[in-house]
């Protein structure tokens, strides 16, 4: 039988630390501090948690609620403040993230008055949520209003319950045309 090799009980010492120190120490970017259309800054290819666009845009155009408005008014309420509020919120967020999106605001009525007096209800509607979304600090040029007037109803019923749904503006969210 052949003698084992001796063993070498001997550990090899831990690697040198290093003594480089950068000046100044790096720090978190916020995503405040981040320019628009920046996001994280991780290498897109293997930051598989992002959403792409079209994800982000049918997400977010299945969040965001209709704004209402009382009987031949473009003034906001309350309610449709905060409603307002929360969709100011989303669409903060993927605007800063994908910067080239479009919102479109259509401006709704409901069945009652002339058409002609509807299409500048309608507009004067979408014209208000986009000058209080700029308040907010949303940049206008991704904005367009757009008035259906009385011509395309949430509800059909001729009563108030139904007339209220009518009386709205709504979101629609979309990639820019490029013609």
């Amino acid at each position: 039988m052949a003698a084992a090799p001796p063993t070498n009980n001997v550990t090899p010492p831990p690697p040198p630390e290093s003594t480089a120190t950068i000046n100044p120490p790096l720090r978190q970017i916020s995503s405040d501090e981040r320019p628009p259309g920046e996001g994280d800054y991780t290498d897109t290819k293997l930051d598989r948690s992002r959403p792409s666009m079209s994800e982000a845009v049918s997400a977010v155009n299945g969040q965001l609620e209709d704004v209402y408005f009382a009987y031949d008014q473009f003034e906001l309420t309350s309610q449709a403040s905060a409603a307002l509020q929360r969709d100011a919120q989303l669409l903060h967020e993927i605007l800063r993230e994908f910067p080239q999106l479009q919102v479109t605001v259509e401006g709704h009525c409901d069945e009652r008055g002339s058409a002609e007096y509807n299409i500048g209800l309608g507009d004067r509607r979408a014209a208000r949520i986009i000058a209080a979304l700029g308040q907010v600090g949303l940049p206008a040029g991704n904005f367009s209003p757009v008035s259906y007037g009385k011509e395309a109803p949430q509800c059909t019923e001729s009563n108030e319950s139904c007339w209220s749904r009518n009386r709205r503006t709504h979101f629609v969210v979309r990639t820019r045309s490029t013609d």
